[in-house]
């Protein structure tokens, strides 16, 4: 899976741009606030839809313009594919692959595997319970088609449920239908919560594995899936749903007083363990960034695992906040990987042995290749 080339027109600061990168490390380097992490900003849109630091599209265009346009190039499972992205005031939003027409922008998911390793990425670790949500929901939107119909069905349900559960005190046809909304609750957090509890065991397998080597053999990490039932390994999907509906019935009248949907997988979470220790609490500031660098490699080696090719990694101003021997434990595991890296210079990058570098100066919106 490589990016051959993304042509920039009206997004953030950059009016007309097209960047070729190389197949290894590509560096966009300089100065803070010259446009490295748009980049990395378009490229994330082109694979998942949706930008990581906006919700709003229009954040997105440039300042005197009506809209913007990504087009990206790529070769995947060695064929070539066009992803274009759209976005108007006037009409929306737009997406196509290959010249046809997407209906709607998450048709693009799984089109192109990308992961994100930034700053925010440590919100997996020492965050909330939605910062978690986000990251397991991205990974298998991505890797599973099936996945993001389940979530896309159970967020409707939610909320017509949230809506009827607001209004059943006044009025008895939103009471009457709140039984109908649980019972497809059920069918569909049933299936999220199977796939969530089968995908944070193949990672905790992948983390324990990186910790191991991270720290010498001298820590162990641990992943725990967290959702409305006690749980083991023997669980299926017609065991959550029956848990779920059971749940769910008896606490009907406790949801409808506060009005609030209070169970299912929308309260999902799963801990983070070093050392039997909660990551959030126990953690120093060193742990935590081995803990999410461990999570990033463990996220690149599940993707492989399903798409039989490594997907691209973007690391978006990371290196400042690991120490040399995570930097170093980093690009040792990126020999196969290709690779965009955000930092404001590029003399921790000239020794990188053994492996293809290619450069570019970022600043005031352009990007120049530099030799």
């Amino acid at each position: 899976m490589i990016i051959k080339s993304i042509e920039l027109s009206h997004f953030r600061n950059y009016n007309k741009q097209v960047i070729a990168f190389g197949e290894g490390i590509n560096l966009l380097f300089g100065q803070n606030a010259q446009g490295k992490t748009n980049v990395l900003e378009a490229l994330y849109i082109a694979a998942t839809g949706k930008s990581h630091r906006s919700n709003n599209y229009n954040d997105l265009i440039q300042y005197g313009q009506t809209g913007f346009e990504i087009k990206l190039e790529a070769l995947i499972d060695q064929r070539p594919t066009d992803i274009v992205i759209k976005y108007a005031k006037e009409k929306g939003r737009y997406a196509e692959i290959n010249g046809i027409k997407r209906s709607k922008l998450s048709d693009i998911l799984g089109t192109l595997n990308m992961i994100l390793f930034s700053p925010e990425t440590l919100d997996v670790v020492k965050g909330s319970p939605a910062e978690r949500r986000k990251f397991i929901d991205v990974l298998l939107c991505q890797t599973n088609r099936q996945y993001l119909h389940n979530l896309q069905q159970y967020n409707g349900i939610i909320k017509n449920k949230s809506l009827a559960l607001k209004k059943s005190s006044g009025e008895q046809k939103y009471k009457d239908v709140i039984p109908v909304w649980n019972e497809q609750l059920a069918q569909f957090g049933s299936r999220i919560a199977y796939t969530r509890m089968k995908t944070i065991e193949r990672l905790n397998q992948y983390m324990q594995h990186e910790i191991h080597h991270i720290s010498s053999g001298k820590e162990l990490s641990q992943l725990i899936y967290k959702t409305f039932c006690p749980m083991d390994a023997s669980f299926g999907p017609e065991d959550f749903e029956e848990a779920l509906r059971q749940k769910l019935d008896k606490n009907m009248a406790k949801e409808m007083a506060l009005s609030q949907c209070l169970y299912g997988t929308h309260r999902d979470d799963f801990e983070i363990l070093l050392n039997d220790m909660n990551s959030r609490q126990y953690c120093s500031q060193g742990q935590q960034r081995s803990l999410a660098l461990a999570l990033i490699i463990s996220e690149l080696l599940f993707v492989e695992s399903i798409r039989g090719e490594k997907p691209v990694l973007l690391l978006d101003d990371v290196m400042s906040e690991l120490d040399t021997k995570r930097q170093e434990y980093l690009l040792e595991g990126l020999y196969d990987v290709q690779t965009l890296i955000t930092a404001t210079d590029d003399v921790p990058y000239s020794g990188i042995k053994g492996k293809a570098v290619t450069r570019f100066f970022v600043e005031n919106g352009c990007v120049s290749l530099k030799s």
